[in-house]
């Protein structure tokens, strides 16, 4: 599982994130993220935990390319 520690120097840009403690990544994540939406801020979508203000361990969710999906079903011909 992913988790992320936000950095005690940006714990004023982030009120509804604890820093210091480790969490699941997806639950800061979409703290941050409802909190952007709250606030209006569209522009902070494009990188909702910035890596420069928060610490990452674990592993990352890796994309499976070779399942597959609506995304990347072709068509059936004569179909």
């Amino acid at each position: 599982m992913r988790e992320a520690r936000l950095k005690s120097e940006y714990a004023s840009l982030y009120p509804e994130i604890e820093p210091g403690v480790w969490f699941p990544a997806a639950l800061v994540s979409a703290r941050r993220l409802a909190r952007i939406r709250s606030a209006g801020d569209a522009g902070s979508l494009a990188r909702v935990l910035d890596e420069q203000h928060f610490d990452f361990r674990g592993d990352r969710a890796r994309l499976d390319l070779t399942r597959r999906t609506r995304a990347n079903d072709h068509p059936m011909n004569g179909s």
